[in-house]
């Protein structure tokens, strides 16, 4: 199956912007950069146990994209996909098929 096919998921990068504040300091937000075409498949997850019998669930999700899709990519950024954030943990191109990215994300739930 070639890459085209399996690029079946809109996401929005984002990333940090700068800007001057209301009191002339320099500051960031973050704003959307870019939305491009993804995979995206579930890698794995853990659970972690916190103070007052609280568990922490950390679930990791494999997004692949094209490799010249996302050259400015770096770890202060996140993606949106359906709603949902995802920070981005590191990435790394595919050495077989080097016609991909495969960016590994850690997924915010709020709540």
């Amino acid at each position: 199956m070639g890459l085209s096919s399996r690029l079946n998921c809109r996401v929005q990068l984002w990333g940090k912007t700068p800007y001057t504040n209301e009191l002339g300091e320099s500051d960031f937000t973050y704003l959307p950069l870019k939305t491009v075409w993804a995979e995206v498949l579930p890698a794995g997850g853990s659970e972690q146990s916190g103070q007052g019998g609280t568990v922490f669930a950390e679930v990791t999700h494999k997004i692949t994209v094209r490799a010249g899709a996302l050259p400015e990519l770096t770890n202060d950024m996140y993606l949106i996909f359906r709603g949902q954030r995802y920070d981005v943990k590191y990435a790394i191109p595919n050495y077989k098929l080097r016609d991909r990215i495969e960016i590994y994300c850690r997924l915010v739930v709020d709540g």
